[in-house]
């Protein structure tokens, strides 16, 4: 049983099965790098503590007497949009017998921290300070430090779209409370969408149209294209820092979008070159080169970017590309290892079968059919099942090298 609001964007799904309930708010803004820095800084001000819960062990005890209720604030990109999400998950109230812990009770606690952040420079302060220390442990592994450069190369021409940790640093650690302040105003008008699993809908549904009262619930919240175009553009980067293992990032864009079909298919070429150690790439660099410390390939569809990136000796980074793309071409050519298939197939299978029983995996499949146009629609299981080495090969035939990067 599923209880929507006609003209608010909540969607509470019963929780039949789990004795762990999830509640989610999310909010939907145009992904700059102003936005993301501020919403970094603003999301870890808000874990930390809010106005009526004005320290973090204030904060923290409120939430652990709520038979520890795990709260996460964080950003989220999804291509041309950033969402700033309050999840939430706690024991079902129903499986206790204790009347101060009610639906009500959560519900209020979330509310209060949700919509009265604190500005009180002193947090700012201190969080501004943990988000400092965090990006210098970030970028302090190269192959976070790659991915970054990556990312700022590709989007050279559209910089709004380059970060991909928490924005500019240098713009979360020069905000003043005032700015951050002005920030969160804004957000009391973006679009907005609250969806959950709960063993009473009807009552969580109730009781957040009494607590929640941003105007963007009643604004919609689906974006008819998220998708970032490829910027076309052939770019080779090598940088020299001395590492003792070599980054490989090879970029493959989009000719045409995709639609969400394909996008499964990415999933399967993914695993087929990287999934496990026996995977394609896997197995050809360690048996041509005799060493590779890591392939990992990922289909970033809202980014229009197919990646692969490998860890490797700084000597043999040219060696492991030509593999790389060679394997690309052999695929684009129809040259398949049904079996090697088969295999990335079922595996993925598995994976979205354990992720159906798993609360987070719901609320995140309901906030994709929240945001993106006729997902609800799409069975992606039987999806994973469908696909052929044909479409493998058609789906590769689309992609074209967009950036060759090393970080030696």
């Amino acid at each position: 049983m599923i209880v929507k609001m006609l003209t608010v964007n909540t969607s509470i799904k019963s929780n039949e099965k789990f004795t762990t309930a999830s509640l989610g708010c999310f909010l939907r803004l145009p992904l700059t790098k102003h936005n993301l820095a501020y919403a970094s800084l603003l999301s870890r001000m808000q874990t930390n503590a809010s106005l009526y819960f004005p320290s973090i062990r204030a904060q923290q005890e409120e939430l652990s007497q709520l038979y520890d209720l795990q709260l996460e604030i964080m950003p989220q990109l999804f291509g041309k949009e950033l969402l700033l999400s309050y999840v939430a998950n706690f024991v079902e109230p129903l499986e206790l017998l204790d009347p101060d812990y009610s639906y009500a009770k959560i519900v209020e606690d979330l509310a209060l921290i949700v919509q009265h952040p604190s500005f009180d420079p002193a947090l700012v302060s201190v969080s501004q300070k943990q988000l400092l220390a965090d990006y210098k442990e970030i970028v302090a592994e190269p192959s976070n430090y790659a991915l970054d450069r990556f990312f700022n190369i590709w989007y050279q021409d559209e910089p709004d779209y380059a970060e991909n940790f928490m924005g500019p640093i240098e713009e979360i650690t020069a905000a003043t409370s005032g700015q951050i302040q002005r920030f969160s105003d804004s957000l009391r008008s973006v679009p907005t969408t609250i969806i959950g699993l709960a063993r009473d809908p009807k009552s969580m549904n109730r009781l957040i149209r009494e607590e929640f009262k941003q105007a963007g619930l009643l604004k919609k919240f689906m974006t008819e294209d998220a998708t970032i175009i490829t910027p076309k553009r052939l770019v080779n980067k090598t940088e020299e820092k001395g590492n003792l293992q070599a980054q490989l990032m090879l970029g493959y864009g989009y000719r045409q979008k995709i639609d969400y079909y394909e996008q499964v298919i990415g999933m399967v070429l993914a695993q087929y070159l990287a999934g496990d150690p026996s995977s394609k790439l896997f197995t050809g660099i360690r048996e041509e080169l005799g060493a590779a410390y890591d392939v990992e390939a990922n289909n970033f569809a809202n980014n229009s970017l197919f990646l692969i990136n490998a860890g490797v000796a700084p000597d043999k980074s040219s060696q492991a590309e030509k593999i790389i793309r060679n394997e690309m071409a052999q695929i684009g050519e129809g040259k398949i290892d049904d079996d090697l298939l088969k295999k990335a197939k079922r595996a993925l299978v598995t994976v979205q079968k354990i992720g159906q029983d798993q609360p987070n995996w719901q609320l995140a499949q309901m906030l994709r059919e929240n945001l993106f146009p006729e997902y609800e629609n799409f069975d992606r299981l039987a999806a994973l099942k469908k696909v052929t080495a044909h479409q493998l090969q058609k789906f590769v035939q689309n992609l074209f090298l967009n950036e060759s990067y090393i970080l030696k």
